[in-house]
């Protein structure tokens, strides 16, 4: 009578590691799953990459379109796709401009957020075009898949085609639409970053933040023209964003000018994703 219930106890247990198995098999399968598919914000104005060091670049906004999917790692690299198209414009030596398509002369790698990308260029090619200044102008409807070291299966390929072009992207448009007060706060924010040096000695960003250097930041961004085109109230929130972080300063923390907006962009950004992904059920 007991064969039974060890066969009872034998299959319970079978069910319990059943249980337990997939645990990690389904977290190894999240894990071996490539990163997100994003969405490029549109921007009004051009915007110029800096060029050092043989690169030339510029960090722009970026969104996600795969909530599920694991986030970009730092230096994920991406390729455009979407109905979209990312124009570089190209100022010679003689004075003259020229523009086209970006396709094949651009690189876009992800800033180690889904939030924040790096449109990227070779100085060599910037020298082969004889140009002495480049920029680039975001249209709408450009997203980004990304670039993995192997071909991805035939249904997740799909997928990410279906979500850079279809139904998803246009969802997300209307979210991150230029004109309104957050993605216009999130392009602002940008355009201060990149007027920003990268990193110097130790890692500590010399344009501190003291009110004469941000007061400095935020007149070379606004005379520029870079502005021109966006909401005011997305600017104004940008322009808050920037004191807040003298306030932090003044309130003794230690942070740097680049990294406080940075996070100011990135929380920016993540209110209107979350958004996004609450109107996205089922996609």
């Amino acid at each position: 009578m007991q064969r039974p219930m060890l066969l009872a106890a034998a299959a319970l247990t079978g069910i319990a590691a059943a249980f337990s198995v997939p645990a990690s098999a389904r977290a190894s399968a999240e894990i071996a799953q490539p990163p997100q598919v994003l969405g490029l914000v549109a921007h009004a104005t051009p915007v110029p990459l800096t060029c050092e060091g043989g690169i030339c670049q510029a960090l722009v906004s970026s969104f996600c379109l795969q909530e599920h999917r694991p986030p970009p790692g730092d230096g994920q690299v991406y390729e455009t796709a979407g109905a979209g198209d990312v124009t570089l414009l190209v100022r010679k030596s003689d004075g003259s401009t020229r523009e086209f398509s970006g396709a094949g002369l651009l690189g876009y790698v992800s800033d180690g957020h889904f939030t924040r990308t790096r449109i990227t260029m070779d100085s060599a090619r910037l020298a082969s075009l004889d140009a002495t200044e480049v920029s680039v102008r975001i249209a709408p409807m450009v997203s980004l898949v990304p670039v993995t070291d192997a071909p991805l299966p035939t249904e997740i390929a799909q997928r990410d085609a279906e979500t850079a072009y279809g139904e998803p992207r246009f969802t997300a448009s209307d979210f991150f639409h230029p004109g309104k007060t957050r993605p216009d706060a999130a392009v602002t924010l940008t355009r201060m970053i990149n007027a920003l040096p990268t990193a110097m000695s130790g890692g500590v960003d010399p344009r501190a933040v003291d009110p004469f250097k941000r007061a400095a930041l935020w007149s070379s961004v606004a005379e520029s023209g870079a502005l021109a085109g966006l909401s005011s109230d997305g600017i104004a929130r940008a322009k808050g964003e920037l004191d807040r972080c003298g306030q932090y300063a003044e309130m003794g923390f230690k942070l740097t000018l680049r990294g406080c907006l940075e996070s100011a962009h990135d929380r920016t950004m993540r209110e209107v994703n979350d958004e996004l992904w609450k109107a996205e059920v089922g996609y």
